[in-house]
């Protein structure tokens, strides 16, 4: 399952920089691994919410698209809108330096 176009993941993503390959899609397609390869991406953002990824699912995702940067990110900062938001300008800044870097 990923992101599309018409959810707050989606505008925090392009908030910091960062192109959803997933633009012409919306809420939140299920992809299946010939999708993920077709997508081509170069980077690969697994949210620690609402399920808890971990290297495990980095080798996983890799095996997919050995040629992308996978990590896993803070998915109150990605998902959660309102006050949760106050604490989160360092770690989109972070992210926003990170993805202009790639």
């Amino acid at each position: 399952m990923a992101a599309g176009s018409d959810t707050f993941i989606h505008d925090m993503m392009n908030r910091c920089g960062m192109h959803n390959v997933l633009d012409m899609q919306i809420r939140y397609p299920e992809l299946s691994e010939t999708e993920i390869k077709q997508l081509d991406p170069n980077l690969v953002l697994l949210s620690s919410e609402p399920y808890p990824f971990n290297e495990n699912h980095i080798a996983e995702i890799k095996k997919i698209v050995p040629q992308a940067i996978c990590m896993t990110v803070d998915g109150e900062c990605f998902s959660w809108y309102g006050s949760h938001l106050i604490q989160s300008p360092e770690y989109f800044n972070s992210l926003i330096d990170f993805s202009k870097s790639i």
